[in-house]
């Protein structure tokens, strides 16, 4: 596995576990699987600790196991992908809120705390925090029908089950009949008295629920694809691949290659139910004229019957992602020419070197130089072609194609990727530790002005509260929020640049 990948996984656990479970985390990304006692030698941590570990890392998915040889033991796995998507959180957290509204973000935001746990334990807490708001308008019933809406949305899933007791080492699966099974309808009555403190048995006490992933993957890929075009288009043509992806789902697995045709006359019986969708209900032919004439072919009309269908092309979509993500690199980090030799490689698919220098337009020594600096940095790959000598004789003739190999650049790219979340990590770390005495006494003055205000202060009393921090250290803390946010959304766009590409390598298998 990757190096860089492994300094971000042990950060991650290291920040959001703790120094023992990063331990045990970064033993099991080193060596691959390991049974119990093996980490125990490895980490020279105590049983008690490895076991306790473990079992945070089992309980958020993080680390997984399988029977060893004799089956009597267990190899544990770490799964990196899993540790990373703890950085996504906030962008499911904000997907939810957009799409649902506050409630359901507060239910996703207990999953994602605690990874799984029943239905009626997780609308007990929420109603809680509500409370504790002084935002408790929502009632058991409501807060019921957000969490089913969450489920037949897909958000939330089922909890795989041990279905063989009997073994040491039990293993985990979901049965396919249970795997769209609804919660059991709860009476509010119980809520109720659960809430006033009453000791309650829910029926539901052997049901648990996790989140799922996959489903808020395919709502930002689809995201990504119509953000796109909307781009490259306008709002209009946005909307129309949105409302080709929602068909595609009723005739197409969500992960397939390529989408089963969808009837134009079907998205235009759709666009007309919007009501915000004028213009592109105006000049609908004119839309669909303009994307399937698109040089990218992403979108591709097929049959003419009824005005046709739509395919999307999910894997040259990505294919295409890959490659502008590619071309930016190249052009921060080399310059314009670079970027253009870059093109001109990928335009001709193989090309010699003294080509290169002919049609690149730049000097011939300039572009060499640039050539083999792309070379070098494995962004070019080189392959040696050798003629066989006329008759048989004299020395053979060989000449010298550049090429690319995108699935190889990509893997490179990714490592760059991880090497650089993990450098802002790192600076991010270092500016909490650096400003650590402001920062807690910024923490401490905001609590005693929450309390005071809870109990009804007076301005005069909040403002001399407040001045308990001085102009300076205003100064300091405003340039400290600065710089963390430009952090964080450094952070955030990296992971959607790993995000396009992982999707990419997925696509390209």
């Amino acid at each position: 596995m990757s190096s860089q990948l492994g300094k971000v996984v042990s950060l991650i656990l290291l920040e959001r576990f703790g120094v023992v479970v990063e331990k045990v985390g970064t033993c099991l990304f080193q060596y691959g699987s390991a049974p119990l006692l093996h980490i125990k030698k490895r980490t020279e941590l105590p049983l008690s600790k490895v076991k306790e570990s473990l079992t945070i890392l089992i309980k958020y998915q993080l680390v997984t196991f399988v029977p060893n040889q004799n089956e009597n033991l267990a190899n544990y796995i770490i799964k990196p992908e899993k540790v990373l998507l703890m950085l996504r959180y906030p962008k499911y957290i904000n997907l939810i809120k957009k799409k649902f509204g506050d409630t359901s973000e507060m239910i996703i935001e207990e999953y994602l705390q605690r990874s799984y746990i029943v239905a009626s334990e997780a609308l007990l807490k929420v109603n809680e925090r509500l409370s504790k708001n002084n935002e408790n308008t929502v009632s058991f019933a409501q807060l019921k029908n957000e969490f089913l809406t969450l489920i037949n949305a897909k958000y939330l899933i089922r909890l795989p089950q041990n279905t063989q007791e009997e073994k040491p080492v039990p293993v985990i699966v979901l049965d396919d009949k249970d795997v769209d099974v609804q919660p059991p309808l709860i009476d509010v009555n119980l809520f109720l008295r659960a809430q006033s403190g009453e000791q309650v048995v829910f029926p539901d006490k052997d049901i648990y629920w996790q989140i799922n992933f996959d489903r808020f993957h395919q709502d930002m890929r689809d995201k990504s694809i119509f953000t796109a075009f909307a781009k490259k288009f306008d709002e209009n043509a946005g909307e129309f691949v949105k409302i080709l992806l929602q068909q595609m789902y009723i005739r197409t697995q969500p992960w397939a290659d390529i989408s089963n045709p969808v009837p134009i006359l079907e998205i235009k019986d759709v666009a007309r139910k919007q009501k915000n969708l004028n213009q592109l209900n105006a000049f609908f032919d004119q839309y669909v004229s303009v994307i399937e004439q698109d040089s990218s072919n992403l979108i591709r009309k097929s049959g003419e019957a009824s005005g046709g269908s739509f395919q999307i092309y999910l894997k040259e979509v990505y294919t295409e992602f890959a490659w502008e993500i590619v071309e930016q690199c190249v052009m921060e980090k080399f310059d314009s020419k670079a970027a253009r030799i870059f093109r001109l490689v990928k335009l001709k698919r193989c090309i010699e070197p003294d080509m290169i220098q002919q049609l690149a337009m730049i000097p011939a020594k300039e572009a060499k130089r640039l050539t083999y600096q792309l070379l070098e940095e494995n962004f070019l790959q080189i392959q040696e072609l050798r003629k066989p000598a006329v008759g048989g004789s004299g020395p053979n003739k060989s000449f010298t194609l550049f090429h690319i190999n995108l699935n190889l650049v990509v893997r490179m790219i990714l490592e760059l990727c991880y090497k650089t979340l993990y450098n802002v990590m790192i600076r991010r770390n270092h500016e909490k530790f650096t400003n650590k005495r402001i920062i807690e006494k910024k923490q401490r003055v905001d609590t005693i002005a929450l309390g005071m205000r809870a109990q009804g202060a007076e301005e005069e009393q909040l403002a001399e509260i407040e001045e308990m921090i001085t102009p300076p250290e205003k100064e300091i803390l405003e340039k400290i929020e600065k710089g963390m946010k430009k952090l964080n959304t450094v952070e955030l766009e990296i992971d959607d640049s790993i995000f396009l590409l992982k999707l990419f390598l997925m696509y390209s298998v």
